[in-house]
């Protein structure tokens, strides 16, 4: 992006130059004899020199991440969540694919358990090997929230998973968390 933008900025100056009526090689005016003075030409290569800057700018615009998340109601009613419990990150997937990513910025389930924490919801153990994990507790059942034991490369652990009440309780206050 970084050199695209460099090498439109050097055209654009190239350009202007000629345009100008001056030799970009060497800095020289253009003899008054050239096809270079003709308004036929000239006019074209400044509406090009403009045409670049509004380029260059459009894709510096383009190339800024949103910092902020944003949601509409239209795209929350949008939000399509599978009939079953999902984990976390299932539902933040699921929410990214109908936000405008140049408008808003993506959340992550990280982004979530993290509010989730912070409320009581939820909370974080940490194993005998010092692995931290997010983890069910007494006051999850009254929001939706439910544990369900799994496998991964042998080893056992608690999966945090949203039932109907979870997931309905997450999109009604998800906007006022990530504000």
């Amino acid at each position: 992006m970084v050199l695209e933008t460099k090498k439109l900025l050097e055209s654009k100056n190239l350009l202007l130059k000629i345009a100008s009526g001056i030799n970009p090689l060497d800095d020289t005016p253009i003899t008054d004899e050239s096809f270079l003075h003709n308004p036929q030409v000239i006019r074209p290569l400044f509406y090009l020199t403009d045409y670049i800057s509004n380029e260059i700018d459009r894709t510096s615009r383009t190339a800024r991440k949103p910092t902020q998340f944003r949601i509409t109601d239209e795209q929350l009613e949008a939000v399509v969540l599978p009939p079953e419990s999902i984990g976390i990150n299932e539902f933040a997937k699921r929410v990214n694919a109908v936000i405008d990513a140049s408008v808003s910025k993506r959340i992550t389930g990280m982004m979530i358990n993290k509010k989730l924490k912070a409320m009581g919801i939820l909370s974080e153990e940490v194993d005998e090997e010092g692995h931290r994990r997010t983890v069910a507790n007494d006051a999850s059942e009254g929001y939706g929230i439910e544990s369900s034991t799994r496998t991964f490369n042998g080893r056992q652990y608690e999966k945090v998973l949203f039932n109907e009440v979870g997931k309905a309780f997450l999109l009604k206050n998800l906007r006022e968390w990530m504000e």
